[in-house]
Parts: C-alpha cells; sequence; structure tokens
C-alpha cells in the first residue's frame, strides 16, 4: 500500500475514533447493574431478594399487596405512580421499610395501612441509613406518609402526601441534614413534625402546605426557604400582601413572595400563590420550570426555533391573573437582562427579572380569561443535539478532510 494512503487511514481512523468518544456509542465501560422487572402477581420483595447492590426493581403497572422490605441498596421504580399502587389493604404496617442506605423508591401510589393511630403504621420507613430518596410518590390515607428515625441526608422529593390519620413526615431520633423539597402536603393533621430537638438541619423549602391542621411542628433548628429570589413554601393559611420585592422585601413592586415571613415555620419568603413543577426533559438533560400562579395552568410548550416557553393559563374572566416563573439558565436564557420579552395573546408585559447563578425569576400579571397564552422568549436555548446528529456532522467532518487530503496527496 502506497505511504500516503497509510497516512490518510491512519488520520481517518483516528477521526472515526473521536467520534465514537464523543457519542458515547462504543468502548464504554459495560454497566454491570441490573434491571429486574416485577409484573402483576409477582412479587417486588422476591426481586429484591434476588438482587444485588446497585439492581433496579421496574415495577410495571398493576395492583400489589405486600409489605416490602429493602435491605440492599437498589432502586424501586414504579411504572408510573398513578397506576403502580401498593396496597396494604388496611392491615399493612408499612409498605416499603428501608434499612439500607443509598436506596431509591419513586413513582408509586402507596396506601391502606393499618389505620389505627395507635400502631404508627407507614407507608415508607427508613431506619438508621442515610442517603435514601422518596420521589414521585402518591400518598394517601395512611397514618405516617413517611417515617424518617435515626436517617440522614435522606431526600423526600416531588410527591403529593395527603389525608394521613397523624403526620404525613415524621423525624425523630435524630434524623439530621435532609431535603424535603417540591412536595404537596395536603389535609393532613400534621404535614410535617421534627419530633426532637436533635433532628435538625434540614431544608424544607418550594412545597405546597394545603389544608393542613398543622403545618410544621418543629422542636430542633431546620430551615424553611431557600433565601431570596429563590423563595421558600406555599402555605394556604397564610394570609399577606405582595406589594415589595428584595431580600428585605421593602423595595417597591411586586415578585409573588409575600411581603410577611410564615413566622410558624419559620419562612422569611413565602410564596403568594401555590406551586405547579414543569418537567422537561431535553437534549438527555432533565429540567424543572416552577411557576406560582392564581391562575390553572393548563400546558406548555417549549420552542427552540423562537427561543421561548409558552403557558396556556386560564382564570376568572375579568379579574386580574398574576404568575411567578422560575427558569433554569440552561434551559432558557439571554445575554442581558432587558432582552427578555413576555407578551400575553401578543400584548406587551411588564415584568419584575431577578436572577441567581443558575435561574432566573420573573413576576408579572395579566388580565384573565377561559384561554391565556404567555410567552416568554430568551435569546438562547438548550437545543436537542443528538448522538445520531453528532455522527452525520463528523461523517461530513471526516469526507472534507479526506477530499483535503487526497487532493492534497495528488499534487
Amino acid at each position: 500500500m502506497p505511504k500516503k494512503h497509510i497516512i490518510i487511514l491512519a488520520i481517518l481512523t483516528i477521526l472515526c475514533l473521536y467520534t465514537v468518544y464523543l457519542t458515547n456509542f462504543a468502548f464504554a465501560t459495560p454497566d454491570p447493574n441490573r434491571v429486574l422487572t416485577v409484573n402483576p402477581g409477582e412479587s417486588i420483595q422476591a426481586a429484591i431478594n434476588n438482587a444485588t447492590d446497585g439492581d433496579t426493581i421496574l415495577v410495571k403497572a398493576g395492583t400489589y399487596y405486600e409489605s416490602v422490605v429493602v435491605n440492599k441498596s437498589v432502586s424501586v421504580v414504579g411504572e408510573s405512580p398513578s397506576v403502580t399502587v401498593i396496597d396494604g389493604k388496611g392491615t399493612a404496617q408499612y409498605i416499603f421499610h428501608v434499612v439500607a442506605s443509598n436506596v431509591f423508591i419513586g413513582n408509586f401510589t402507596l396506601k391502606d395501612t393499618n389505620p389505627n393511630p395507635n400502631t404508627y403504621s407507614y407507608a415508607i420507613g427508613v431506619v438508621n441509613v442515610v442517603n435514601v430518596t422518596a420521589k414521585n410518590l402518591i400518598i394517601t390515607d395512611v397514618v405516617i406518609g413517611i417515617d424518617l428515625k435515626s436517617s440522614n441526608f435522606t431526600k423526600v422529593i416531588g410527591n403529593q402526601i395527603k389525608e394521613c390519620k397523624s403526620w404525613a413526615l415524621r423525624l425523630h431520633g435524630k434524623s439530621c441534614n435532609n431535603t424535603v423539597v417540591g412536595n404537596t402536603f395536603e389535609n393532613n393533621p400534621t404535614a410535617i413534625i421534627f419530633a426532637d430537638s436533635l433532628s435538625k438541619f434540614s431544608k424544607v423549602y418550594h412545597n405546597n402546605f394545603i389544608n393542613n391542621t398543622n403545618d410544621v411542628v418543629s422542636w430542633a433548628v431546620n430551615y424553611f426557604d431557600n433565601g431570596y429570589p429563590s423563595g421558600g413554601n406555599y402555605w394556604s393559611n397564610h394570609a399577606a400582601q405582595d406589594l415589595k420585592h428584595g431580600p428585605y422585601q421593602n423595595e417597591t413592586g411586586s415578585d409573588g413572595i409575600l411581603d410577611e415571613p410564615y413566622a410558624n415555620a419559620p419562612d422569611k419568603y413565602p410564596f403568594a400563590y401555590p406551586l405547579t413543577f414543569i418537567e422537561i426533559p431535553i437534549a438527555g438533560e432533565h429540567f424543572q420550570v416552577i411557576a406560582s400562579t392564581n391562575s390553572t395552568l393548563n400546558s406548555y410548550e417549549l420552542n427552540p426555533q423562537t427561543k421561548s416557553l409558552r403557558l396556556s393559563l386560564s382564570g376568572e374572566e375579568g379579574t386580574v391573573g398574576a404568575c411567578r416563573i422560575t427558569v433554569p439558565k440552561k434551559l432558557l436564557s439571554c445575554d442581558q437582562p432587558n432582552q427578555w420579552n413576555i407578551t400575553s395573546s401578543d400584548k406587551q408585559l411588564n415584568y419584575l427579572s431577578l436572577e441567581d447563578e443558575g435561574n432566573t425569576y420573573f413576576h408579572f400579571t395579566f388580565s384573565q380569561a377561559n384561554r391565556i397564552v404567555v410567552e416568554i422568549k430568551g435569546t438562547n436555548i438548550i437545543t436537542e443535539f443528538t448522538s445520531m446528529l453528532a455522527l452525520i456532522v463528523w461523517f461530513g467532518i471526516i469526507c472534507t478532510v479526506y477530499m483535503l487530503i487526497s487532493k492534497f496527496w495528488k499534487r
């Protein structure tokens, strides 16, 4: 083979290997962890017994009747919380009892444990472990929703916990440094109880507390907001005005945060309206947009072509709508704060814009109607640059390089 052809092949080989490296199509280390599937009529506990640390138990849609002990570092994931149900049938002491660290439980409806308050039955019990996550769960008709005993660095994220007999979330036995974010606690005698003075230093923010007899009972130092402008929680029993903004709520202009702290928690930056969480998966990443509004959020659309986020809202005709929305900068951003353009049914809206390192926060008002479309337009938006597109681009580069080198060697 002529020397020049060897050089060309060597260059092309290097470019091909680099393409594979960028797109992660090959030469990646195989994932040693397994996915074990549980179908209706099969046992979740049996799957856990057969699992090893790091495995995932995927539970298919259906209704299951069992109490499950999680004694390995596994993920137990339902197909969807609305259709993957574990029912305690009114007799179970617990549905999940977690005694291993590094566990994930998500995407289930958990309901109907023993209703006798003296039994302290619970949907999820976490005992003497660290780094357990309970996410995207619907928990109802139990004595205790989630019970943390002597457990630290637990994450309770994005759950609906309602109509418990005693507590939606109990932390006791020196349970510290836990995170409670993005949940809705509704119609409970007590939403959250920190039951002793040693269960402290947990963070509780961006939650909805709606129609609970007691929102929080705490005997320890814990934190109920995420600072300004990120904000705290929504409390349905906290009535105050929203006329000011700023870290001290002393600057003219509304920001969607009430001017008076919620003293019962305490929460320095309580939201004026309930929080709605919009999950946007794009470009292999997952983003969360948070809306706090007195309107009903019906749908959303992220448009990469117009670099905009469109919200479809509805409310009582003729009233004033208000919306505070949090947008991750990596998802949608502007080079300068004054470049944002916010419209309602093509009418320009005045808005307050605040930001921190990761997010932009907007507050604006509008005239409500049966259907309103609010568009938030920026100058930069994340794009879906897929691995296949990467291959096409690199293939084009390789062909171009090949033609240039061939032309050079023919001289």
